[in-house]
Formats: C-alpha cells, structure tokens, sequence
C-alpha cells in the first residue's frame, strides 16, 4: 500500500469539479502558472514545437493545455499521482480547451517512472512538485529522470529555497505568496547543496545549473539538471 505523502492522493469528487476546486488542488493560479509554464520553457528552457515533453506532475493539465497546443502532435507526456485529477484533465479541462490526448501519453505512477512510455525526453518540466516532496521521495524522482532524459536533455523543477543565511530548520516565509515552507513539512524547502548531494550519492550523469528567480508569483525558485552526453 502507498504511503500517502501529501494530499495529492486524495480523491477529487464531482462537486469539486462542477466548482472547479480541482483547479485550486493543484495550486490554483490556472490561467497565470500554465502561460508563466509555457513562456518560461519557450524562452529560457529551449522548448521547441518538435521536441518530446514530460510533464512531471502534471495533475489536470494546468500547463499541459498550454504545452499540448504548443508542441507538435504527439510529444506531450504527463505522469502524476492522482488517477482523479488525471482523469479530470480528460474528462473536463482538454475537452473545454478544444484539445485531444492519447491517453496512453499519460501515466498514474507513485515511483517517477517514466520508463514505460518508451520514449527518451529532450525536456523534463516538474512545477510545484518537489515543493511537496520530502528528500528521499526527490532523490527518487530525480533518479528516475535521469532514466528517460536524452543526452543533452535539461530537467526543470521549481523548489522553494533556503538561503544559506537562513536557519535551515525554521519556517520560511516566502514573498510575494506568503507560503510557508519548512524543513520536514509540507511544503519543502531546501538548499543547493541537498542536489549537488543527490548528484554524488547516485552518480548519475547530470550538471546543476542554478536558475533562481522565473517570476513565480509564489516565489519558487528554479533548478535545472542537463544530462550529460555520456
């Protein structure tokens, strides 16, 4: 049985839905986060229209309707938790979008694995994902991209950051959004230092790059790992 490590797991039902509280499950923002999505990967993270897209955390498709108009027939994938708010994605959001997905482009997946979509990604994009993962669950994830990234590729994810001026151990409070993250609760926040970690201990062929700031209204921050052409 999984361990239900934050509230993804839960269900959604169809109340929430006719209110649109699904949108709210997965941070809320939805007009705002899924464009901020596309333009970031568009104009810093080197999305072009022909390569292959997995979504990591994908939820209901907030940036997927934006990312499935935008690239070529066939080269979005997502993968998340929640087989509720997936099946919503299907059922309500790419239908009020105007827009089609095979289905067997998305999978319901606990462990990160990507690997039975057979296919090698030239981008990886996780937003307000590992914000909700405590460090072994990262450590995981991280792993398991590396498994499906091209040689070249680049794995976005957005994390809540503690400054090393900062007590590592205390809540911290973000601005503008006004979340709190902390240490060992949900949401997470951590430091460089936790990757460049990961990085050794797994010794996996991947180079951080720390990007910081993206305009996110809740003041994640972001981090990219390139797959080495190994």
């Amino acid at each position: 049985m999984a361990v239900r490590i934050n509230e993804y797991y839960s269900s959604v039902t169809a109340d929430e839905v006719t209110k649109n509280d699904h949108r709210e499950l997965v941070g809320g923002l939805w007009k705002e986060m899924g464009e901020l999505q596309l333009n970031f990967m568009k104009t810093r993270g080197g999305l072009l229209p022909e390569m292959t897209l997995l979504d990591l955390g994908c939820g209901c498709f907030r940036g997927g309707v934006h990312f499935i108009r935008y690239l070529n027939e066939g080269r979005y994938y997502g993968l998340d938790i929640s087989t509720s708010l997936i099946s919503i994605g299907f059922e309500y959001e790419l239908p009020q979008a105007g827009l089609e997905l095979a289905r067997d482009h998305v999978s319901v997946n606990d462990r990160f694995d990507a690997s039975s979509f057979g296919v090698q990604f030239d981008r990886v994009l996780a937003v307000s994902l590992w914000t909700h993962l405590p460090l072994n669950h990262i450590q995981r994830s991280l792993w398991e991209v590396s498994r499906v990234l091209k040689p070249g590729g680049i794995f976005y994810t957005s994390i809540f950051w503690c400054p090393d001026s900062l007590d590592l151990l205390s809540p911290l409070r973000h601005e503008p959004g006004g979340v709190v993250s902390y240490r060992d609760w949900d949401p997470y926040h951590y430091r460089q230092e936790d990757f460049d970690f990961f990085l050794f201990q797994l010794s996996i062929p991947l180079r951080l790059q720390w990007i910081g700031e993206w305009e996110h209204p809740r003041d994640q921050r972001m981090v990219a790992f390139h797959r080495l052409n190994t």
